[in-house]
């Protein structure tokens, strides 16, 4: 493993038309037959700047963000290629952060055993969270932010993070697998900071499997839009939402944990549809099965499970949730319960081990209410424990163990995407898909 390197490094890229020049023949070759070569010191390799040629970057060196790096210019294409077993820094006292965007590719596909990671540039044991920025990619399949309903709706991300949107649902902005991302999320504006992974207008043909974000400031992952579907997330003590949606996304995902630290954060998973025009189309409508949420009673804020709120509708299937401190479920607005009467949103096979399983605000006017919502889902129970192996953060065993409520009586959406599979959360209590890539270490 490599030992991470910098307080302040003193690293020149000198560009030239797109293709970097290094006079000590330090060349990273790439698939497309041109280069970035850069001059090494302190053992690092600075990226800056815009990309516009295919590049690759290669585990045999480590990389720095510096400021916001972005691949391709939201009109040609262009692919970034990650060699498993990378690791690439983020600047902290540049803001560093990885922009891919539209029309681009990333192609990071890592192993159990030599996944890539994105981290803070500080030593190991001066790592926190909001040290660096984040990963953000940039698509142009449909979002519903635009109030005059345009079709071809366009946004600009927070924090400078680009454009996205247009018409191409199952638009491909590349491969992401086996793929770490750890103590970013830094504050680019008061109240602004950057999630983790910032997926934007993410087409279907994209893929994204085994990812991890651990101790991000803000989100670990948001959906701004698009359709993206992603399989085996690990959410590990965030400074907000665990997963978060928005402006139309209607993906799909299966197989996640949210595992609160205890210090700070906000909600497991929190949904949008448009946070001003409630019924704006395309409608969130994401499909959430095999969900493992394990909250902290020792976060001063008030934290959910599950926060369905703004017009989203959204399928959640095989959610095991436990110890949130103001309720497992949360929904408001009445928009977003109509989405349930009408039978576009649903809970089935949930098991909720929280005091206080749902939301209770006497301000609520709506015509429905959340025990009302799980009652009329299909298998839902309200359990006292979820018998998990251990819910400590810093060694944590998410299998459930002799006796769980969560071994059997699941059940699969009929839809190819999704494995079909009997058990409730994220683990079958045998087989642990996070080993050898992920960490839980806190500094």
């Amino acid at each position: 493993m490599r030992t991470t390197l910098f307080f302040a490094l003193s690293l020149i890229v000198a560009c030239d038309g797109g293709e970097a020049k290094d006079s000590d023949s330090n060349a990273v070759d790439d698939s497309g037959g041109g280069g970035t070569d850069c001059v090494e010191e302190n053992g690092a390799c600075i990226l800056s700047g815009t990309y516009t040629e295919d590049m690759t970057l290669t585990a045999d060196k480590n990389w720095l963000l510096r400021s916001r790096v972005q691949i391709g210019d939201d009109t040609n294409p262009v692919t970034l290629t990650i060699e498993p077993g990378t690791t690439i820094y983020g600047e902290g006292a540049s803001t560093g952060m990885l922009v891919i965007a539209r029309s681009a590719k990333i192609n990071a596909v890592g192993t159990a055993s030599a996944p890539i990671v994105f981290t803070s540039d500080q030593a190991v044991g001066s790592r926190a969270r909001g040290q660096w920025g984040g990963l953000v990619i940039n698509g142009r399949a449909p979002i519903n932010a635009c109030a005059d309903g345009t079709p071809d709706c366009e946004a600009e991300g927070e924090g400078g993070m680009g454009k996205y949107g247009g018409s191409d649902d199952t638009d491909n902005s590349g491969t992401l697998k086996y793929v770490r991302i750890e103590f970013g999320g830094i504050e680019v504006s008061p109240d602004n900071e950057i999630n983790g992974l910032s997926l934007q207008a993410v087409g279907s043909g994209t893929t994204i499997d085994y990812i991890q974000v651990h101790q991000n400031l803000d989100d670990g992952i948001e959906w701004w839009g698009g359709s993206v579907d992603v399989k085996h997330v690990l959410i590990t003590g965030v400074g907000d939402d665990g997963l978060d949606w928005d402006f139309g996304y209607h993906g799909r995902v299966q197989y996640a944990v949210v595992h609160q630290a205890g210090d700070v954060g906000n909600n497991a998973l929190e949904g949008d549809n448009n946070p001003d025009v409630y019924d704006a189309s395309p409608t969130s409508a994401p499909t959430f099965s095999h969900l493992t949420l394990i909250g902290s009673t020792t976060i001063p804020e008030d934290n959910f499970g599950i926060l369905a709120r703004r017009g989203t509708a959204g399928q959640f299937w095989n959610v095991a949730a436990m110890d949130f401190t103001v309720g497992c479920l949360a929904i408001r607005d009445q928009e977003t319960f109509d989405h349930y009467t009408a039978g576009d949103s649903a809970f089935a096979h949930a098991r909720f081990a929280c005091a206080q399983t749902f939301e209770e605000d006497a301000a609520e006017t709506e015509t429905v209410t959340e025990d009302e919502v799980f009652a009329d889902g299909t298998d839902n129970q309200v359990v006292s424990d979820l018998k998990l192996g251990s819910t400590d953060f810093a060694s944590p065993n998410y299998q459930p163990g002799a006796g769980s409520p969560l071994l059997v009586g699941g059940g699969t959406p009929t839809n190819p995407f999704f494995d079909q599979v009997t058990y409730i959360g994220a683990f079958d209590g045998t087989t642990d898909w996070t080993a050898g890539w992920t960490t839980h270490a806190l500094n």
